[in-house]
């Protein structure tokens, strides 16, 4: 065909289409292959993502023209530190058209959050996230309440706002969890718990530990031993334990006596006057011994044990007088070993005769005689008071049959009530005085046998 021939054909047959068949044909061979993106804000990077979804070749930063061949769709992905990825899809297919200029608003920010220690949680608008280091995502509007938290740490709590009226949140944030926490129990629940000398509650309660600072902790209830415990939240201090019971099982009980000059002696060793706080290990008992001259003496035994009577949290002991004060005497040779030298002029019948025979004037009844040994004792003689009773008895033996000698000794107890039995060895002890028909026997057999 002529070559002149051609362009005249191919407009006669533009000329003759329908107008909408022209009008579809002009927009298929026109329609718009690429746009021109701008974006907020201005330094984000433009990403065109590769076939396969994972490489991304880099368009620009701000600004790109984004080629989209007809009939394939092309997809971006723009990214800013701080700011949630942000997809766009742009689509070339038959009929549509690209715009010339798209305009693009990175809005939802992100915080990269790093925490330690790497196991502790992160709860975000109360669900719990990647431990150790994630991203939090903040939607635009919206806020995000994180909290940090592990056992044995004080948790930390933060608000992330990405609202137009508030600070926006940080690119990234590290938070350390330094301060540390113990949570206290006791035994019993309603003990009280003290920290730095400050009552903070009872039973249970998490006490901090700030980092590099120590705290003194007491646990303390009434009838009970006091438990006190340093715990230091410092570099080479021993670790620190999550959860702490304090057992208070030791009990303690505050004795009061009157009149204030009242000697206490514990387990028969003196500790005080008039007052004195009474230690009772668990599993034990205390026997407390309260005495005032012209006073009668009070027992006390306080168990700490299993199925014993209750303690009291304050016992006020008041000590009655003593009706036996103006009927003895105060000796040194009560209850003590004293030895009687026999004279070189004495035999030792006749030494043993006078000796029972000065016994036998005091004491009606003799337990034991026994010449040959040399042994002598007296029964028990007991006299009741109304607040007392005294039990007295005289022991004799020969203590060197070579260089005759004796040893006599005049045993004094009281038992601190009326009506005690002769032979309750267990109720009585013994008693630095002596009542005063027996306050010279010793002093006859000295000297009747010197």
């Amino acid at each position: 065909m002529n070559k002149m021939k051609l362009p005249i054909i191919l407009i006669c047959c533009i000329f003759f289409l329908p107008i909408s068949g022209f009008s579809q044909g002009f927009s298929q061979i026109f329609a718009q292959r690429k746009t021109t993106v701008h974006v907020t804000p201005a330094d984000a990077t433009i990403n065109v993502i590769l076939p396969g979804g994972k490489d991304l070749k880099p368009l620009g930063i701000g600004t790109a023209v984004v080629e989209v061949p007809k009939g394939e769709t092309v997809t971006i992905l723009v990214q800013k530190n701080g700011y949630a990825d942000l997809k766009k899809s742009y689509n070339s297919s038959s009929g549509e058209k690209l715009p010339k200029e798209d305009f693009i608003t990175m809005k939802d920010r992100t915080v990269n959050l790093k925490v330690w220690p790497t196991d502790a949680k992160i709860i975000a608008n109360g669900i719990e996230l990647e431990a150790g280091s994630t991203l939090v995502l903040v939607k635009s509007g919206e806020r995000v309440n994180v909290e940090v938290k592990k056992p044995g740490f004080v948790s930390i709590k933060k608000s992330y706002s990405n609202q137009s009226d508030g600070d926006q949140p940080p690119v990234s944030e590290e938070i350390k969890l330094k301060d540390r926490s113990i949570q206290i129990v006791t035994t019993p629940s309603s003990a009280n718990i003290i920290v730095d000398n400050q009552l903070v509650g009872s039973g249970n309660y998490d006490v901090m530990i700030p980092s590099d600072k120590c705290v003194v902790v007491k646990v303390v209830k009434d009838g009970y031993v006091e438990l006190e415990q340093t715990y230091c939240n410092k570099e080479n201090s021993a670790e620190l334990p999550a959860k702490e019971t304090f057992n208070l099982q030791d009990r303690v009980v505050m004795v009061r006596a009157t009149p204030e000059d009242v000697s206490i002696k514990i387990n028969g060793r003196y500790v005080a006057k008039g007052e004195y706080n009474v230690k009772i290990p668990k599993g034990e008992c205390v026997v407390a011994t309260m005495e005032r001259e012209g006073s009668v003496s009070v027992r006390r035994n306080y168990c700490n044990q299993d199925n014993a009577p209750a303690l009291p949290v304050i016992d006020h002991v008041d000590l009655t007088p003593d009706e036996t004060f103006s009927l003895s005497y105060q000796s040194d040779s009560l209850n003590v070993n004293n030895i009687i030298d026999i004279s070189p002029n004495i035999s030792e019948s006749e030494a043993w005769k006078l000796m029972s025979q000065i016994v036998m004037n005091v004491f009606d009844v003799i337990d034991i005689a026994d010449k040959a040994t040399g042994y002598l004792r007296t029964a028990w003689v007991v006299k009741s008071f109304p607040n007392n009773t005294v039990r007295t008895r005289i022991i004799v033996k020969v203590a060197d049959s070579s260089k005759l000698k004796y040893v006599v000794k005049l045993c004094s107890e009281s038992s601190g009530k009326s009506g005690s039995g002769a032979n309750d060895d267990s109720g009585y002890t013994e008693w630095h005085r002596v009542l005063f028909p027996y306050k010279n026997v010793i002093s006859n057999i000295q000297a009747r046998l010197k």
